[in-house]
């Protein structure tokens, strides 16, 4: 009996962020018998692709502001001339290239390094293998590919980089766990093992080989009651290839999902007829390093660390030392939700009497050190936007204030681009590990210059980039709660202050954070000073400044 005809979903093109290059064609040194696309040494459906054709779409890439450049095959160091592709498209911005490794010597990776430390943008390595094991392994990709790709991925770590490897999990069956193939990595020198897990595309040698796609697997409206189009690769993405556009890297052999020769003509929306679309959306498979989400927000952060607030979570950003003598006073629920990367308030040389305003205060841990030091004759007050933070910290500032004696801490709710404080009212402004947080930085030096007095001073902890985070990781929610995501680079903090009106902006200290895919991150600590001649404090609220 047939399935009652059905309405195709239609999927827009929301904005072209990614493009992709089958640069090898179906070309491939190896003859997996799982490859959706059935590439091999003697299969030409799709051909090379000359560098002169890449540059072409380029350009057309450049125009619509495309960002991110995935290279695939095919093998594509079978291409002759892959290694200057890929230097003319690093250029455009960042690239992952997609390979089996088998081809990668230590001399190909160092050429290869050398292009990318050229570049403000990454260059990333996804290597397919299927298991770490030998016999696993080359029962699906071919005898002896685990050797050679092992060869070419110790050459790529040899040379700097942190390839990502990808698997395609077959059946329940499969040996090696994640935790397995991470403990394998790290036996070949990568520093940070990132795995990526694909679901099985039922087409190609998979379908000669596995089994087909059922008639039932198909996609309909009712897919998307509870699901945004928009977390599909096909609306942000396409595919090109030397026959042409094509909607996403998996259906290159569809001929319905061919949408035009030139970029714009592929700028259609398209109708999710095949059934490999159906382990898109039910797999939530994504092609990308990761999927790209829409916006970060506000509430997205706040969700984060109230989530952080009621479950301890010691892996959250970097460690902050304080000092025992420090902490005494203050109760250990404060120090284990203490999530910084430094400890701007050991380093501002705070004086007593002085007021000082906390941002992104958390659970209160630098502004119940602070009181300690400025004395009863001191302010401090203490901004963050998350509820569950701020319960914390009023919870435990009666222990502190038993402690202390003296009771010289507030705590508000507020958002550090629009602080609830008066114009110049404050000696000093303190953040740790806040600022990365905020999609708006430069708002943020502003409102700090403003509620500075005269001659006040800003003494910020923060974690910084060593090149502009490529636009996946910007859109990574977890990676933006880990003070990743958001990280500007050291010229880009000192910019913003700068811009502000700070004088005097100098570094304090510097320490090495982590690795994320090429990028390294460390934490820093930086002060900066609002020049004299400003007026004078305003009138205070009420029991705030």
């Amino acid at each position: 009996m047939s399935m009652p005809e059905i309405k195709i979903p239609q999927v827009p093109l929301i904005d072209l962020t990614t493009l992709w290059f089958q640069v090898s064609g179906t070309l491939c040194n190896l003859e997996c018998e799982h490859c959706f696309i059935g590439c091999g040494p003697d299969v030409s459906r799709h051909k090379m692709m000359p560098r002169s054709l890449v540059r072409s779409y380029l350009e057309e890439a450049r125009e619509y502001g495309v960002k991110e450049f995935y290279l695939t095959g095919g093998e594509p160091f079978l291409n002759k001339e892959f290694p200057g592709i890929i230097e003319d498209i690093i250029d455009a911005g960042n690239v992952t290239v997609l390979t089996n490794a088998t081809l990668i010597t230590s001399n190909l990776a160092g050429r290869l390094r050398a292009v990318s430390e050229k570049s403000p943008h990454t260059l990333l390595f996804r290597v397919s293998i299927e298991s770490p094991d030998a016999k696993e392994n080359d029962r699906i990709r071919g005898e002896g590919s685990l050797h050679k790709a092992m060869k070419g991925i110790k050459s790529l770590i040899g040379a700097g980089f942190n390839p990502i490897i990808t698997t395609t999990k077959l059946n329940e069956g499969q040996k090696t766990s994640e935790a397995g193939f991470k403990e394998w990595l790290r036996g070949l020198g990568a520093a940070e093992p990132q795995i990526k897990a694909l679901p099985t595309l039922y087409l190609g040698r998979a379908e000669q080989n596995i089994r087909s796609y059922q008639e039932d697997e198909r996609v309909t409206e009712n897919c998307f009651k509870e699901f945004s189009k928009a977390n599909l690769q096909c609306s942000y993405c396409r595919m090109v290839t030397a026959d042409g556009v094509y909607v996403c890297p998996i259906l290159i052999d569809d001929p319905k999902a061919r949408l035009g020769t030139t970029l714009d003509e592929s700028l259609v929306a398209y109708g999710m007829e095949s059934s490999a679309c159906y382990t898109c959306r039910t797999a939530g498979l994504c092609c990308s390093n990761t999927a790209p989400a829409r916006e970060v927000t506000r509430e997205d952060v706040a969700s984060f660390y109230g989530k952080a607030a009621e479950e301890p979570q010691p892996s959250l950003c970097c460690p902050a030392i304080y000092e025992e003598v420090e902490t005494g006073h203050i109760p250990k629920e404060v120090l284990e939700v203490a999530y910084g990367c430094g400890s701007p308030v050991s380093q501002a040389r705070i004086e007593e009497g002085e007021t000082m305003l906390d941002l992104g205060s958390g659970g209160g841990i630098d502004c119940f050190i602070a009181a300690r030091i400025t004395g009863p004759s001191g302010t401090v007050f203490g901004i963050d936007m998350t509820d569950e933070m701020l319960k914390k910290a009023l919870e435990n500032k009666a222990a502190v204030v038993a402690n202390l004696g003296y009771d010289n801490v507030q705590f508000k709710k507020g958002h550090l681009e629009e602080i609830p404080v008066d114009a110049g009212c404050v000696d000093l402004v303190t953040s740790n590990c806040v600022i990365n947080l905020s999609v708006d930085k430069g708002r943020v030096f502003q409102e700090i210059y403003r509620v500075l007095k005269s001659g006040g001073r800003f003494v910020i902890s923060d974690i910084v980039s060593d090149r502009p985070v490529p636009e996946n990781m910007k859109q990574d929610k977890e990676l933006w709660g880990e003070c990743i995501s958001g990280a500007l680079t050291v010229e880009e903090f000192v910019g913003f202050a700068r811009s502000a009106g700070f004088e005097g902006v100098s570094l304090l200290s510097t320490t090495f954070y982590r690795e994320v895919e090429g990028v390294t991150f460390s934490s820093i600590t930086f002060q900066g000073y609002k020049g004299a001649g400003e007026a004078a404090c305003a009138p205070r609220k009420p029991g705030y400044c």
